[in-house]
């Protein structure tokens, strides 16, 4: 049995949306056989394929995790990046009592661009050493930011909510939206994380992204084929921290969107995101999905809204 867990979206840097991955994972591994468990909030108890069991509660609390886990010999673990890390002593004690065999962990890539040490890097390396002392293997799948967010919100700041505005017709309020930004499909993250759960081969990191697209083309993208017309409004660097702060995003998100829009708009031929691309595309064994094509499904009534 595999166990999945997701949480809410996030605000935090680097936490991208995991229910709209978990879901179209849950039908992929349902679909070649393997029996499903889903630790999702009660947000989301609803709307999974025939066969998944459903726990409800948070992947961050001990009890509701520990109650989930018997039984499963491999797990997916999202929603605990931005996540307090108190309870990971208790979950990693869990996974090793329960005798899991293989854990893949939404991660992100946070620890990158760390001065020193944080909190967090010192609790997930005291993860990776337990597993390794009892013999569980790990890897880390480490995308870019997810489609999805255009519809669900949550981590990254730009085009988060996206849709909303449109259909409401309000501007979109963007720094530097000319800028490319590194995503990836949700439907392509899942299925690459059904890989990585599945073949013990899959060891260590494992950076992957999509496509690069700018706030501009995203929002032409979906007022084309939503039929309406979008407004962008560019900030400056100063009005869009005023503004990310009066809509209450942390300030580590604001930290990294003040760095990571001018770093891709000042290098649009990232080395390191075109491998990640490159990688991505050696695991679906096709090109990923484009963000027109995000789009098309999500008109279509297609897209997962998470």
């Amino acid at each position: 049995m595999i166990l999945l867990t997701a949480a809410p979206p996030s605000r935090q840097p680097g936490a991208v949306p995991t229910v709209p991955v978990v879901r179209p994972l849950a039908a992929q591994l349902v679909g070649r056989g393997e029996r499903v468990r889903v630790l999702v909030p009660e947000s989301e108890r609803e709307g999974w394929p025939d066969g998944v069991s459903v726990r409800i509660g948070s992947v961050a609390d001990p009890v509701a995790f520990g109650a989930a886990v018997p039984g499963a010999s491999r797990v997916f673990l999202a929603g605990l990046v931005g996540a307090p890390l108190g309870p990971l002593r208790a979950l990693t004690n869990a996974l090793i009592s329960h005798d899991v065999g293989r854990v893949v962990v939404l991660g992100s890539h946070g620890s990158d661009f760390e001065q020193e040490i944080s909190a967090e890097t010192w609790a997930w390396s005291a993860f990776e050493r337990s597993l390794d002392t009892r013999g569980i293997g790990w890897a880390y799948l480490r995308p870019t930011a997810v489609m999805a967010h255009t519809r669900v919100g949550g981590y990254p700041i730009s085009g988060s909510g996206m849709v909303a505005r449109i259909e409401n017709r309000e501007p979109v309020y963007e720094y530097l939206p000319n800028a490319p930004y590194a995503f990836i499909h949700e439907r392509d993250l899942a299925e690459i994380a059904a890989h990585t759960l599945l073949d013990n081969g899959y060891q260590g990191t494992i950076d992957v992204s999509g496509t690069t697209v700018s706030a501009a083309e995203r929002l032409a993208t979906l007022a084309a084929v939503l039929g309406t017309d979008a407004v962008i409004a560019e900030m400056t660097a100063a009005r869009a921290t005023e503004r990310w702060r009066r809509e209450r995003w942390p300030e580590d998100t604001i930290a990294v969107m003040r760095y990571a829009l001018p770093a891709f708009a000042a290098d649009r031929d990232n080395p390191a995101l075109r491998e990640q691309e490159k990688r991505a595309e050696a695991l679906l064994g096709r090109a990923p999905r484009t963000f027109r094509q995000w789009a098309e499904e999500f008109a279509a009534g297609a897209g997962d809204p998470g």
